[in-house]
Protein backbone atom coordinates (compact mmCIF):
# COMPACT_ATOMS: atom_id res chain seq x y z
CA UNK A 1 0.00 0.00 0.00
CA UNK A 2 2.33 2.30 1.19
CA UNK A 3 4.69 1.79 -2.29
CA UNK A 4 1.69 2.60 -4.43
CA UNK A 5 0.41 5.51 -2.38
CA UNK A 6 4.36 6.81 -3.53
CA UNK A 7 3.50 6.19 -6.75
CA UNK A 8 0.19 8.14 -7.09
CA UNK A 9 2.30 10.76 -4.71
CA UNK A 10 4.94 11.08 -7.29
CA UNK A 11 2.60 11.11 -11.04
CA UNK A 12 0.17 13.13 -9.80
CA UNK A 13 2.76 15.67 -7.56
CA UNK A 14 1.80 18.65 -9.54
CA UNK A 15 -2.19 18.10 -9.62
CA UNK A 16 -2.17 17.31 -6.16
CA UNK A 17 -0.30 20.95 -5.34
CA UNK A 18 -2.89 22.67 -7.40
CA UNK A 19 -5.68 20.80 -6.09
CA UNK A 20 -4.16 21.95 -2.58
CA UNK A 21 -3.28 25.70 -3.90
CA UNK A 22 -6.97 26.08 -5.79
CA UNK A 23 -8.85 24.79 -2.52
CA UNK A 24 -7.01 26.97 -0.05
CA UNK A 25 -6.73 29.40 -2.07
CA UNK A 26 -10.35 30.22 -2.87
CA UNK A 27 -11.44 31.36 0.73
CA UNK A 28 -8.70 33.52 1.23
CA UNK A 29 -9.36 35.02 -2.17
CA UNK A 30 -13.13 35.86 -0.77
CA UNK A 31 -11.78 36.91 2.52
CA UNK A 32 -9.57 39.53 0.51
CA UNK A 33 -12.26 40.39 -1.94
CA UNK A 34 -15.45 41.17 0.22
CA UNK A 35 -13.31 43.05 2.83
CA UNK A 36 -12.32 45.31 0.23
CA UNK A 37 -16.22 45.30 -1.21
CA UNK A 38 -18.34 45.18 2.69
CA UNK A 39 -15.54 47.41 4.54
CA UNK A 40 -18.36 48.43 7.27
CA UNK A 41 -20.58 46.39 8.98
CA UNK A 42 -23.68 48.97 7.28
CA UNK A 43 -22.29 47.81 3.92
CA UNK A 44 -22.09 43.94 5.03
CA UNK A 45 -25.79 44.91 6.28
CA UNK A 46 -27.37 46.07 3.12
CA UNK A 47 -25.12 43.08 1.34
CA UNK A 48 -26.94 40.25 3.78
CA UNK A 49 -30.29 41.57 3.27
CA UNK A 50 -30.02 41.75 -0.43
CA UNK A 51 -28.73 37.95 -0.66
CA UNK A 52 -31.62 37.12 1.90
CA UNK A 53 -34.20 38.46 -0.48
CA UNK A 54 -32.78 36.37 -3.65
CA UNK A 55 -34.16 32.43 -3.58
CA UNK A 56 -31.72 31.27 -5.68
CA UNK A 57 -28.84 32.29 -3.35
CA UNK A 58 -31.24 31.30 -0.48
CA UNK A 59 -31.32 27.97 -2.10
CA UNK A 60 -27.62 27.74 -3.09
CA UNK A 61 -26.30 28.92 0.19
CA UNK A 62 -29.16 29.39 2.29
CA UNK A 63 -29.09 32.49 5.06
CA UNK A 64 -26.03 34.44 6.29
CA UNK A 65 -25.92 33.82 10.03
CA UNK A 66 -23.78 36.76 11.00
CA UNK A 67 -22.76 40.34 10.29
CA UNK A 68 -19.44 39.99 10.79
CA UNK A 69 -17.30 39.66 8.32
CA UNK A 70 -15.96 36.53 8.86
CA UNK A 71 -19.65 34.96 8.84
CA UNK A 72 -20.06 36.48 5.38
CA UNK A 73 -16.96 34.83 4.09
CA UNK A 74 -17.92 31.39 5.29
CA UNK A 75 -21.60 31.96 4.07
CA UNK A 76 -19.69 32.90 0.64
CA UNK A 77 -16.64 30.19 0.79
CA UNK A 78 -18.45 26.73 2.26
CA UNK A 79 -20.25 25.64 -0.81
CA UNK A 80 -17.03 26.50 -2.75
CA UNK A 81 -15.07 24.66 -0.37
CA UNK A 82 -17.30 21.31 -0.82
CA UNK A 83 -17.43 21.96 -4.49
CA UNK A 84 -13.92 22.15 -5.04
CA UNK A 85 -12.47 19.35 -2.39
CA UNK A 86 -15.60 17.45 -3.52
CA UNK A 87 -14.39 17.30 -7.04
CA UNK A 88 -11.06 17.06 -6.80
CA UNK A 89 -11.60 13.98 -4.52
CA UNK A 90 -13.93 11.90 -6.82
CA UNK A 91 -12.37 12.56 -9.74
CA UNK A 92 -8.92 11.81 -8.20
CA UNK A 93 -10.30 8.43 -6.31
CA UNK A 94 -12.06 7.33 -9.94
CA UNK A 95 -8.61 8.30 -11.58
CA UNK A 96 -6.83 5.87 -9.84
CA UNK A 97 -9.22 2.70 -9.27
CA UNK A 98 -11.06 2.11 -12.06
CA UNK A 99 -9.44 4.33 -14.90
CA UNK A 100 -6.19 2.29 -13.60
CA UNK A 101 -7.89 -0.73 -15.03
CA UNK A 102 -9.85 0.41 -17.71
CA UNK A 103 -6.08 1.23 -19.11
CA UNK A 104 -4.53 -2.34 -17.65
CA UNK A 105 -2.57 -1.02 -15.39
CA UNK A 106 -4.97 -2.43 -12.74
CA UNK A 107 -4.31 -5.64 -13.05
CA UNK A 108 -0.39 -5.19 -13.21
CA UNK A 109 -0.47 -3.82 -10.05
CA UNK A 110 -2.46 -6.35 -8.92
CA UNK A 111 -0.46 -9.07 -10.19
CA UNK A 112 2.71 -8.47 -7.82
CA UNK A 113 2.87 -9.10 -4.35
CA UNK A 114 0.12 -6.63 -3.43
CA UNK A 115 -3.06 -7.16 -1.41
CA UNK A 116 -6.57 -7.40 -3.20
CA UNK A 117 -7.70 -3.74 -1.37
CA UNK A 118 -4.11 -2.13 -1.51
CA UNK A 119 -4.26 -0.12 -4.42
CA UNK A 120 -8.08 0.94 -2.74
CA UNK A 121 -6.22 2.04 0.95
CA UNK A 122 -3.33 3.63 -0.86
CA UNK A 123 -6.09 6.68 -2.94
CA UNK A 124 -7.91 6.66 0.54
CA UNK A 125 -4.55 7.52 2.48
CA UNK A 126 -3.68 9.73 -0.18
CA UNK A 127 -6.81 11.82 -0.60
CA UNK A 128 -7.28 11.86 3.47
CA UNK A 129 -3.91 13.50 3.63
CA UNK A 130 -4.52 16.38 0.69
CA UNK A 131 -8.24 16.93 2.78
CA UNK A 132 -5.87 17.36 6.26
CA UNK A 133 -3.33 19.48 4.44
CA UNK A 134 -6.31 21.55 3.24
CA UNK A 135 -7.94 21.68 5.97
CA UNK A 136 -4.79 23.06 7.96
CA UNK A 137 -4.08 25.68 5.19
CA UNK A 138 -7.41 27.24 5.13
CA UNK A 139 -7.29 27.62 9.15
CA UNK A 140 -4.27 28.91 9.15
CA UNK A 141 -4.66 31.44 6.50
CA UNK A 142 -7.77 32.82 7.45
CA UNK A 143 -6.78 33.02 11.17
CA UNK A 144 -3.08 33.74 10.61
CA UNK A 145 -3.48 35.95 7.63
CA UNK A 146 -6.68 37.55 7.97
CA UNK A 147 -6.79 37.57 11.76
CA UNK A 148 -10.28 35.45 11.97
CA UNK A 149 -10.71 33.58 15.14
CA UNK A 150 -8.85 30.45 15.70
CA UNK A 151 -11.73 28.18 16.79
CA UNK A 152 -14.19 29.46 13.61
CA UNK A 153 -11.21 28.99 11.31
CA UNK A 154 -10.82 25.56 12.12
CA UNK A 155 -14.29 24.41 11.90
CA UNK A 156 -15.14 25.90 8.67
CA UNK A 157 -11.30 24.45 7.21
CA UNK A 158 -12.71 20.77 8.76
CA UNK A 159 -16.00 20.72 7.66
CA UNK A 160 -14.90 21.23 3.95
CA UNK A 161 -12.08 18.63 4.51
CA UNK A 162 -14.76 16.04 5.73
CA UNK A 163 -17.47 17.21 3.23
CA UNK A 164 -14.76 16.45 0.61
CA UNK A 165 -13.96 13.33 1.95
CA UNK A 166 -17.32 12.11 1.69
CA UNK A 167 -17.46 12.95 -2.03
CA UNK A 168 -14.61 11.39 -2.62
CA UNK A 169 -15.78 8.15 -1.32
CA UNK A 170 -18.70 8.46 -2.88
CA UNK A 171 -16.55 8.47 -6.34
CA UNK A 172 -14.87 5.37 -4.83
CA UNK A 173 -18.01 3.34 -4.42
CA UNK A 174 -18.47 4.69 -8.11
CA UNK A 175 -15.17 2.90 -9.26
CA UNK A 176 -16.05 0.01 -7.68
CA UNK A 177 -19.85 0.35 -8.84
CA UNK A 178 -19.66 1.49 -12.48
CA UNK A 179 -18.41 -0.59 -15.33
CA UNK A 180 -16.06 1.83 -16.70
CA UNK A 181 -14.37 5.30 -15.60
CA UNK A 182 -16.89 7.43 -17.73
CA UNK A 183 -19.80 6.17 -16.43
CA UNK A 184 -18.46 6.42 -12.82
CA UNK A 185 -17.72 10.19 -13.61
CA UNK A 186 -20.85 10.79 -15.01
CA UNK A 187 -22.14 9.08 -11.15
CA UNK A 188 -20.12 10.50 -9.00
CA UNK A 189 -20.34 14.35 -10.34
CA UNK A 190 -24.49 13.72 -10.36
CA UNK A 191 -24.36 12.93 -6.67
CA UNK A 192 -22.05 16.00 -6.34
CA UNK A 193 -24.60 18.40 -7.57
CA UNK A 194 -27.71 16.42 -5.75
CA UNK A 195 -25.68 17.30 -2.41
CA UNK A 196 -24.73 20.64 -3.38
CA UNK A 197 -28.17 22.27 -5.16
CA UNK A 198 -31.21 20.55 -3.23
CA UNK A 199 -32.37 23.75 -1.50
CA UNK A 200 -34.01 24.77 -5.40
CA UNK A 201 -36.64 21.50 -4.53
CA UNK A 202 -36.08 20.53 -0.91
CA UNK A 203 -37.76 22.25 2.15
CA UNK A 204 -34.47 23.74 4.76
CA UNK A 205 -35.15 21.43 7.35
CA UNK A 206 -34.18 18.58 4.94
CA UNK A 207 -31.59 20.59 3.41
CA UNK A 208 -29.77 21.26 6.23
CA UNK A 209 -28.63 17.33 6.90
CA UNK A 210 -27.64 16.57 3.05
CA UNK A 211 -24.32 18.07 2.28
CA UNK A 212 -25.33 21.58 1.39
CA UNK A 213 -26.47 22.24 4.73
CA UNK A 214 -23.63 20.34 6.62
CA UNK A 215 -21.98 24.34 6.44
CA UNK A 216 -25.11 26.10 7.51
CA UNK A 217 -25.75 23.99 10.29
CA UNK A 218 -22.03 24.42 12.05
CA UNK A 219 -22.25 27.89 11.75
CA UNK A 220 -18.79 28.91 11.75
CA UNK A 221 -17.77 32.08 13.34
CA UNK A 222 -21.19 31.74 15.06
CA UNK A 223 -22.85 29.97 17.34
CA UNK A 224 -19.87 27.13 16.06
CA UNK A 225 -21.65 23.64 16.32
CA UNK A 226 -18.93 21.01 16.06
CA UNK A 227 -21.32 18.30 15.76
CA UNK A 228 -22.19 18.37 12.63
CA UNK A 229 -18.38 17.23 11.57
CA UNK A 230 -19.82 13.45 12.53
CA UNK A 231 -22.32 13.43 9.69
CA UNK A 232 -19.91 13.89 6.86
CA UNK A 233 -17.14 11.81 8.54
CA UNK A 234 -19.80 8.58 9.40
CA UNK A 235 -21.49 8.98 5.60
CA UNK A 236 -17.22 8.74 4.55
CA UNK A 237 -16.46 6.01 6.34
CA UNK A 238 -19.64 4.02 5.45
CA UNK A 239 -19.35 4.87 1.76
CA UNK A 240 -15.69 3.95 2.14
CA UNK A 241 -16.83 0.36 3.55
CA UNK A 242 -19.31 -1.07 1.40
CA UNK A 243 -16.62 0.29 -1.45
CA UNK A 244 -14.22 -1.87 0.13
CA UNK A 245 -16.94 -4.54 0.45
CA UNK A 246 -17.95 -4.31 -3.38
CA UNK A 247 -14.41 -4.22 -4.51
CA UNK A 248 -13.55 -7.59 -2.87
CA UNK A 249 -16.50 -9.62 -4.38
CA UNK A 250 -15.91 -8.06 -8.42
CA UNK A 251 -13.84 -9.38 -11.07
CA UNK A 252 -11.19 -7.38 -12.19
CA UNK A 253 -12.76 -5.10 -14.76
CA UNK A 254 -16.20 -6.10 -14.29
CA UNK A 255 -18.79 -3.71 -12.61
CA UNK A 256 -22.94 -3.49 -11.48
CA UNK A 257 -24.07 -1.10 -12.95
CA UNK A 258 -22.66 -1.95 -17.31
CA UNK A 259 -21.89 0.99 -19.64
CA UNK A 260 -24.81 1.51 -21.94
CA UNK A 261 -23.99 0.25 -25.95
CA UNK A 262 -24.05 3.00 -28.03
CA UNK A 263 -26.42 3.11 -30.50
CA UNK A 264 -25.44 1.48 -33.98
CA UNK A 265 -24.19 4.40 -36.26
CA UNK A 266 -22.19 4.46 -39.27
CA UNK A 267 -18.40 5.31 -39.31
CA UNK A 268 -17.37 8.58 -39.29
CA UNK A 269 -16.29 9.43 -42.77
CA UNK A 270 -13.77 12.59 -41.67
CA UNK A 271 -11.32 13.05 -38.54
CA UNK A 272 -13.61 16.05 -37.62
CA UNK A 273 -16.60 13.30 -37.54
CA UNK A 274 -14.18 11.02 -35.54
CA UNK A 275 -13.57 13.86 -32.90
CA UNK A 276 -17.28 14.76 -32.43
CA UNK A 277 -18.01 10.96 -32.39
CA UNK A 278 -15.24 10.99 -29.43
CA UNK A 279 -16.28 14.42 -27.60
CA UNK A 280 -19.45 15.90 -29.10
CA UNK A 281 -21.55 15.06 -26.43
CA UNK A 282 -18.94 16.18 -23.79
CA UNK A 283 -19.12 19.71 -25.98
CA UNK A 284 -23.26 19.78 -26.19
CA UNK A 285 -23.46 19.14 -22.50
CA UNK A 286 -21.29 21.48 -21.27
CA UNK A 287 -22.79 24.08 -23.74
CA UNK A 288 -26.09 23.26 -21.95
CA UNK A 289 -24.45 23.52 -18.31
CA UNK A 290 -23.16 26.70 -18.92
CA UNK A 291 -26.33 28.07 -20.86
CA UNK A 292 -28.71 27.13 -17.73
CA UNK A 293 -25.61 28.88 -15.51
CA UNK A 294 -25.95 32.17 -17.29
CA UNK A 295 -29.44 32.25 -17.79
CA UNK A 296 -29.88 32.42 -13.62
CA UNK A 297 -26.96 34.60 -12.79
CA UNK A 298 -28.51 36.53 -15.69
CA UNK A 299 -32.03 37.32 -13.42
CA UNK A 300 -30.53 37.05 -10.13
CA UNK A 301 -28.23 40.05 -11.08
CA UNK A 302 -31.81 42.09 -12.76
CA UNK A 303 -32.58 42.46 -9.00
CA UNK A 304 -29.52 42.76 -6.94
CA UNK A 305 -28.48 46.25 -6.00
CA UNK A 306 -26.36 47.00 -2.78
CA UNK A 307 -24.12 49.81 -2.73
CA UNK A 308 -21.26 50.29 -5.72
CA UNK A 309 -22.31 46.90 -6.91
CA UNK A 310 -25.09 46.79 -9.05
CA UNK A 311 -27.18 44.06 -11.00
CA UNK A 312 -24.76 45.49 -14.37
CA UNK A 313 -21.64 45.31 -12.21
CA UNK A 314 -22.76 42.09 -10.98
CA UNK A 315 -23.48 40.77 -14.39
CA UNK A 316 -20.22 41.48 -15.96
CA UNK A 317 -18.04 40.31 -13.24
CA UNK A 318 -20.31 36.96 -13.45
CA UNK A 319 -19.69 36.99 -17.34
CA UNK A 320 -16.21 37.31 -17.08
CA UNK A 321 -16.25 34.58 -14.89
CA UNK A 322 -18.24 32.14 -17.15
CA UNK A 323 -15.51 33.22 -20.08
CA UNK A 324 -12.50 32.22 -17.84
CA UNK A 325 -14.35 28.57 -16.87
CA UNK A 326 -14.75 28.34 -21.02
CA UNK A 327 -11.01 29.08 -21.08
CA UNK A 328 -10.21 26.21 -18.86
CA UNK A 329 -12.08 24.18 -21.40
CA UNK A 330 -10.93 25.15 -23.99
CA UNK A 331 -7.15 23.89 -22.65
CA UNK A 332 -9.21 20.80 -22.07
CA UNK A 333 -10.04 20.47 -25.76
CA UNK A 334 -6.80 21.34 -27.14
CA UNK A 335 -4.93 18.66 -24.95
CA UNK A 336 -6.91 15.75 -26.24
CA UNK A 337 -4.98 14.45 -29.12
CA UNK A 338 -2.52 13.81 -26.04
CA UNK A 339 -4.75 11.95 -24.80
CA UNK A 340 -5.34 9.75 -28.06
CA UNK A 341 -1.89 9.57 -28.45
CA UNK A 342 -1.04 8.43 -25.50
CA UNK A 343 -3.24 5.78 -24.61
CA UNK A 344 -1.98 4.57 -28.07
CA UNK A 345 -4.99 4.87 -30.40
CA UNK A 346 -3.55 8.19 -32.48
CA UNK A 347 -0.79 5.37 -34.09
CA UNK A 348 -3.62 2.71 -35.30
CA UNK A 349 -5.29 5.19 -36.63
CA UNK A 350 -2.43 7.14 -38.34
CA UNK A 351 -1.10 4.02 -39.45
CA UNK A 352 -4.25 3.95 -42.10
CA UNK A 353 -4.08 6.48 -45.26
CA UNK A 354 -4.93 9.34 -42.56
CA UNK A 355 -2.20 11.72 -42.58
CA UNK A 356 -1.04 13.38 -39.21
CA UNK A 357 -2.12 17.31 -40.46
CA UNK A 358 -5.90 15.70 -41.59
CA UNK A 359 -6.01 13.72 -37.98
CA UNK A 360 -4.69 16.75 -36.12
CA UNK A 361 -7.31 19.20 -38.11
CA UNK A 362 -10.25 17.42 -36.99
CA UNK A 363 -9.60 17.84 -32.91
CA UNK A 364 -8.48 21.20 -33.59
CA UNK A 365 -11.17 22.58 -35.55
CA UNK A 366 -13.76 20.89 -32.52
CA UNK A 367 -11.41 22.41 -30.14
CA UNK A 368 -11.41 25.81 -31.26
CA UNK A 369 -15.11 26.17 -32.49
CA UNK A 370 -15.96 24.67 -29.08
CA UNK A 371 -15.25 27.72 -26.78
CA UNK A 372 -17.00 30.17 -30.05
CA UNK A 373 -19.61 28.22 -28.83
CA UNK A 374 -20.05 27.61 -25.25
CA UNK A 375 -19.21 31.56 -25.52
CA UNK A 376 -22.47 32.39 -27.22
CA UNK A 377 -24.36 29.95 -25.36
CA UNK A 378 -22.98 32.32 -21.93
CA UNK A 379 -23.61 35.35 -23.87
CA UNK A 380 -26.98 35.01 -25.02
CA UNK A 381 -28.00 32.93 -21.01
CA UNK A 382 -26.92 36.16 -19.03
CA UNK A 383 -28.23 38.70 -21.94
CA UNK A 384 -31.61 36.20 -21.89
CA UNK A 385 -31.50 36.15 -18.12
CA UNK A 386 -31.13 39.73 -17.21
CA UNK A 387 -34.09 40.48 -19.74
CA UNK A 388 -36.31 38.66 -17.78
CA UNK A 389 -35.47 40.12 -15.05
CA UNK A 390 -35.66 43.75 -16.33
CA UNK A 391 -37.99 43.39 -19.15
CA UNK A 392 -35.10 45.17 -21.34
CA UNK A 393 -34.26 43.02 -24.11
CA UNK A 394 -31.55 45.12 -25.53
CA UNK A 395 -29.13 43.44 -23.09
CA UNK A 396 -29.16 40.29 -25.44
CA UNK A 397 -26.80 41.45 -27.75
CA UNK A 398 -24.27 43.76 -25.50
CA UNK A 399 -23.84 40.11 -23.65
CA UNK A 400 -23.43 38.00 -27.08
CA UNK A 401 -20.96 41.02 -28.02
CA UNK A 402 -19.05 40.71 -24.44
CA UNK A 403 -18.62 37.02 -24.50
CA UNK A 404 -17.55 36.65 -27.91
CA UNK A 405 -15.12 39.30 -27.43
CA UNK A 406 -13.30 36.45 -24.98
CA UNK A 407 -13.00 33.67 -27.72
CA UNK A 408 -9.59 35.33 -28.76
CA UNK A 409 -8.23 34.64 -25.11
CA UNK A 410 -9.49 31.25 -24.93
CA UNK A 411 -8.33 30.62 -28.03
CA UNK A 412 -4.68 32.09 -26.74
CA UNK A 413 -4.50 28.95 -23.93
CA UNK A 414 -5.71 26.82 -26.59
CA UNK A 415 -3.23 27.69 -28.96
CA UNK A 416 -0.61 27.47 -25.94
CA UNK A 417 -1.67 23.73 -25.46
CA UNK A 418 -1.33 22.86 -28.79
CA UNK A 419 2.38 24.52 -29.71
CA UNK A 420 2.83 22.42 -26.48
CA UNK A 421 1.73 19.43 -27.55
CA UNK A 422 3.49 19.23 -30.78
CA UNK A 423 6.73 20.95 -29.84
CA UNK A 424 6.81 18.79 -26.40
CA UNK A 425 4.09 16.46 -25.74
CA UNK A 426 5.15 15.43 -22.10
CA UNK A 427 5.29 18.97 -21.01
CA UNK A 428 2.07 19.83 -22.90
CA UNK A 429 -0.23 19.57 -19.66
CA UNK A 430 1.61 21.36 -17.30
CA UNK A 431 2.65 24.51 -19.52
CA UNK A 432 -1.09 24.37 -20.64
CA UNK A 433 -2.47 24.98 -17.16
CA UNK A 434 0.48 26.91 -15.52
CA UNK A 435 -0.31 29.32 -18.32
CA UNK A 436 -4.04 29.43 -17.34
CA UNK A 437 -2.97 29.75 -13.65
CA UNK A 438 -0.39 32.31 -13.96
CA UNK A 439 -3.42 34.41 -15.74
CA UNK A 440 -5.46 33.78 -13.35
CA UNK A 441 -2.93 34.98 -10.57
CA UNK A 442 -2.50 37.96 -12.76
CA UNK A 443 -6.01 39.19 -12.60
CA UNK A 444 -5.97 38.65 -8.64
CA UNK A 445 -3.00 40.89 -8.68
CA UNK A 446 -4.10 43.28 -10.81
CA UNK A 447 -7.39 43.93 -8.80
CA UNK A 448 -5.42 43.92 -5.94
CA UNK A 449 -2.94 46.82 -7.68
CA UNK A 450 0.10 45.43 -8.18
CA UNK A 451 0.82 44.90 -11.26
CA UNK A 452 -0.74 47.69 -13.96
CA UNK A 453 -3.16 48.22 -16.59
CA UNK A 454 -0.46 47.80 -19.31
CA UNK A 455 0.95 44.82 -18.10
CA UNK A 456 -2.18 43.40 -17.18
CA UNK A 457 -3.50 43.67 -21.05
CA UNK A 458 -0.67 41.50 -22.21
CA UNK A 459 -2.30 38.51 -20.58
CA UNK A 460 -4.69 36.51 -21.79
CA UNK A 461 -7.38 37.18 -19.45
CA UNK A 462 -6.63 41.00 -19.35
CA UNK A 463 -8.63 42.64 -22.05
CA UNK A 464 -11.60 41.29 -20.84
CA UNK A 465 -11.96 42.10 -17.58
CA UNK A 466 -14.93 44.11 -17.28
CA UNK A 467 -13.09 47.51 -15.84
CA UNK A 468 -10.92 47.58 -19.15
CA UNK A 469 -12.40 48.71 -22.16
CA UNK A 470 -9.23 47.96 -24.99
CA UNK A 471 -11.08 47.75 -28.47
CA UNK A 472 -10.89 45.72 -30.78
CA UNK A 473 -6.51 45.87 -30.93
CA UNK A 474 -6.20 43.39 -27.85
CA UNK A 475 -8.59 40.82 -29.04
CA UNK A 476 -7.05 41.12 -32.38
CA UNK A 477 -3.94 40.76 -31.46
CA UNK A 478 -4.74 37.68 -29.07
CA UNK A 479 -6.29 35.98 -32.60
CA UNK A 480 -2.72 36.24 -33.92
CA UNK A 481 -1.03 34.88 -31.28
CA UNK A 482 -3.23 32.06 -31.17
CA UNK A 483 -3.02 31.62 -35.00
CA UNK A 484 0.46 31.49 -34.97
CA UNK A 485 0.61 28.96 -31.27
CA UNK A 486 -1.62 26.71 -33.83
CA UNK A 487 0.42 26.61 -37.00
CA UNK A 488 3.63 26.16 -34.70
CA UNK A 489 2.40 23.56 -32.94
CA UNK A 490 0.55 21.71 -35.83
CA UNK A 491 3.95 22.28 -37.53
CA UNK A 492 5.85 20.47 -34.94
CA UNK A 493 3.72 17.54 -34.61
CA UNK A 494 4.00 16.78 -38.15
CA UNK A 495 7.66 16.12 -37.55
CA UNK A 496 7.90 14.34 -34.41
CA UNK A 497 7.81 10.82 -33.43
CA UNK A 498 4.72 9.55 -31.47
CA UNK A 499 4.74 8.71 -27.72
CA UNK A 500 5.64 5.58 -27.26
Amino acid sequence: MTTIARLILRRDRLLIAAWIAVAAGAPAFNAYSLAALLPTEAHRVAFIEAANANPITIALLGDVHGTSIEAVVAWRSSVQSLLIGGLAGLLFAIRHTRAEEDTGRGELVAAGAVGRHAAVTAVVAVIAAVNLAVTALQAAVLSLGFGYPIGGSLLFGLVGGAGATAFAACGLLAAQLCQSAPLARACGVGVLVAGLVPGVVLPEEVVAYLPAGWPRVARAYGDERWWVLLIPMVVAAGLTLVAYAVSARRDLGAGLLPERPAPARPAPRSPIGLAWRLYGSQTISWTITLGVASVGVGWVSASFDVGSLTGETLLEIFTYVFCLVVACLAVTGALRPLREESRGRASALLATATGRARWLSGHLVLGLAAPAVMLLAVGAGTGAGHALGTGLPGVIGAQLGTALSFAPAAWAVAGVAIAAYGLRPRAAVPVAWAVVVGSAVCVAMWEAGTIGSAVFLFTPFGYGHPSLSPGFVAPAGFALVAAGLVAAGCAAFTRRDLLA
